[in-house]
Formats: structure tokens, sequence, C-alpha cells
């Protein structure tokens, strides 16, 4: 029988609240803009496991379990707004105080509860006029039965940085929820549905947010032990005062891949159908939509994972464009007896698209970003030291090179 990886609620918001520390803004080019795109922000029902797999201590109460601790990140940009000429580094300091809740940590109820609580101070040297905090947290109730599977989510995450596709430095939120279920229906079959509701808003900067509401019916028939597959059929309305009102459909072929703990792949590809209304003007396109997620365990001691994403949004700072955004990541790790060393590369690929009056498109977007990373505990299993150096090289609308180095602590109380 083909279920959907039941996975503990210890493990489900660690990386959660990895990826919403990430989103507060660092130094390193981000991309604020596609963010309200991701149908799925924390990650839940992955069936492709998460490389991070840690016991952060959780303190126990009468109702569930907390964690809490502080997280200290200094981090150096030779290039901190991104520029052709006249680059400007920078020098940023962050401090996370971070807060996790998890209505049964060792997993097995039928009903569970978790939350994550994460502000983020931000003090910068050469621009101490940017000094500020971020707020970010999200909250997932999952009801599991023997049969169905429902998770109900929301998170809300502050941003400040500069964007990668708008290049200019801005501060917003992204809010984002939804409802997500999945039913056996047969020995071999089940089915899954999702809805999700994003919004983005900028308060700096003079870019425009928008909102992006994605449904999505699925099915997956287990061939073998190892495989399954099936359809989806998947649309996407976004709206933006930039854009209009973009209304795409997809139908898609799905299909995961599972060989014991060493394998796991999913994928989805097949073609979309998008209606455009921007300034008066109506447009129509085909293409080609997908994603992939893959891990690989090589042994004890290596371990290799890869993702491919095609999102699309309305642009932040062009009138009548949409944004498809291709990421390509791919990363090696290396465990080491009390530590692991990590390097991999990252490919972004942002392609405009006229919806509307526009005479012009603007250029393509390419940032290849390349990064080798080292953490290990200290002291106790508590204390976790982590360093990263990323270089990235743009091309298309501007051209400019970038280097970031990043340490840290991470101290579980």
């Amino acid at each position: 029988m083909f279920q959907f990886p039941s996975i503990s609620p210890r493990k489900v918001w660690i990386p959660a609240l990895a990826l919403l520390i990430a989103w507060c803004g660092s130094a390193s080019a981000q991309n604020f803009s596609m963010m309200v795109a991701n149908p799925n922000p924390l990650g839940l029902g992955n069936f492709v496991p998460s490389t991070q797999d840690l016991d952060m201590g959780l303190t126990g109460t009468i109702k569930g379990a907390f964690a809490y601790g502080l997280e200290i990140e200094s981090i150096y940009n030779s290039n901190f707004f991104q520029a052709e000429k006249d680059e400007q580094s920078e020098i940023n300091t962050n401090f996370t105080p971070w807060l996790r809740y998890v209505s049964d940590p060792e997993g097995g109820a039928q009903v569970y509860f978790t939350a994550n609580y994460a502000p983020v101070i931000q003090t910068y040297l050469e621009n101490p006029s940017l000094n500020g905090w971020n707020q970010n947290g999200d909250v997932a109730l999952t009801f599991q039965g023997a049969k169905t599977n429902i998770t109900l989510f929301g998170s809300y995450a502050e941003f400040s940085g500069t964007d990668l596709l708008t290049g200019t430095y801005s501060t917003g939120t992204v809010m984002t929820g939804g409802i997500r279920a999945t039913r056996q229906i047969a020995p071999r079959t089940s089915l899954n549905a999702d809805w999700t509701a994003s919004m983005s808003d900028y308060s700096s900067g003079g870019n425009v947010g928008s909102e992006v509401y994605t449904t999505s019916l699925g099915a997956y028939w287990q061939a073998t032990e190892r495989l399954s597959f099936g359809p989806a059929i998947r649309n996407t309305v976004s709206k933006s005062d930039n854009t209009g009102t973009n209304d795409a459909w997809a139908l898609l072929i799905q299909a995961q891949y599972r060989v014991g703990e060493r394998i796991w792949l999913t994928a989805a590809v097949g073609p979309q159908y998008s209606m455009n209304s921007g300034n008066g003007t109506d447009t129509n396109s085909l293409g080609l939509t997908g994603n992939l997620d893959a891990r690989y365990v090589i042994n004890e001691r290596w371990s290799w994972t890869s993702s491919i994403s095609y999102l699309t949004a309305p642009s932040a700072n062009q009138t009548n464009s949409l944004v498809n955004n291709l990421a390509i990541s791919t990363a090696l790790n290396r465990q080491l007896l009390r530590g692991s060393l990590s390097g991999g590369l990252t490919l972004n690929y942002g392609m405009y698209e006229n919806v509307g009056g526009n005479t012009t498109t603007p250029g393509n977007q390419e940032n290849l970003s390349v990064f080798l990373g080292y953490g290990r505990n200290l002291f106790t299993e508590r204390v976790t030291f982590n360093s990263k150096i990323h270089y990235s090289v743009n091309s298309g609308q501007s051209d400019w090179t970038q280097l970031v180095l990043t340490l840290g602590l991470n101290i579980a109380f």
C-alpha cells in the first residue's frame, strides 16, 4: 500500500524554522520577489526527506514540548548592493532568538500542532540606517488518520536585503496559508490535494507586491515497491497592480521513486497554458513546467542532494511582466567525525514574459553561485558552529560579482 512518508513532527519543524531564518534576509542575494510563488514554503509532506535530522533537546511540559535558543551570525559581503561599479562592502551581524513548540514530540498522535517563532535583529557596520529587526513564524495543525492526512498551515516572514531579480534593497513581508490533504482510496492508489494563498507586500524599494493562489489535485498509483506515479492538475492565479491577472493551468505527470533509505526522488513535468490580462491587453501562452527533488545517500559519510524548480510570479518592478524563474541546485555533503563539510552550486535563471502593453521586455537574468560550508558541534551537542562561503556571478540586466562569508553559532538552551 502506497502512503506518503510519515515524518515525525519533531523533525518537520527543524528545516521549517531554518528556512524562516534564511528568509529574514542576509547580506547575500536572495530571491525575495519569488517567495510569494512557492506553494509549500514549509516543505510539508515532502517525499524527499531533509538532510537535517537534529535533536534540539526539547523540554517537556504538560501539553507538549519546547525548544529554544539563539543563533548569532556575522556576514561579510563584498558587493552589498549588487552594483556593476563602485562596489560597497558590508559587515552585518544577526541575532536570532528562536522558539519551537510541538504538541507531540515523540510522534504517533492523531492530531498534533507545531509552531516556530524567530525574530532577527540585524545590525550593519557601513549602513547603520538599515539596522532593524524582522519577525518570522509559522504554525501547522495536522490530523493524521489511518487513510487520511490533513494539514492546515500558515506562515509570516519579513525580509530585508538586495533582491536578486529587482537589484534593489527592499523590505517587506510574505504571508502564506493553506491546506494540504492526502487520502488512501485503494491498496495501491492515493489522492492528494492542496490549496495555498500567498501575499507579498513591499514597504520600501519602490516595488509592488502580489497575490498568488494555487490549487492542485493529483493521484498516485504504486506500480512497484519502489515506483509510484500518476496525473495531477494545477491552477495558479497571480494578481498584481503591475501585471493584472495571470491564470495558469498545468497538466502534470508526477512520479516518486525510493530505494530503501538511500535513494529518494520525486518529479513532476507537463504543459502549462496561461491566460494573462494586463493593462487592457489579453495574451495567452503555452509552455512547460515542473520540478524535481532528489537525495542519494552514497554511504555513511557521503550524501548528495539536488533540486530543480520552476516558479512564476508577477514582476515586482516591471509593468506588464511576469518572471519565470528556473532554479537548479546541487550539493555534496561529507559527514566528519564531529561535523560536516558541504559544497555545491545554485543557478537561478529569471526569464521575463511580456503580458501586456510593453514595447520591450526586460532581458533575462542569470545568477550562478558556488558555495563551500563547514559545521561542527562545540563543547556539547547544544552548541553548533557554522561557516559558509559563497561566490556569485550575475549577468543579464546587470553584471556583477559577489563574495559572501558567513560565520555563526547556534546555541540550544
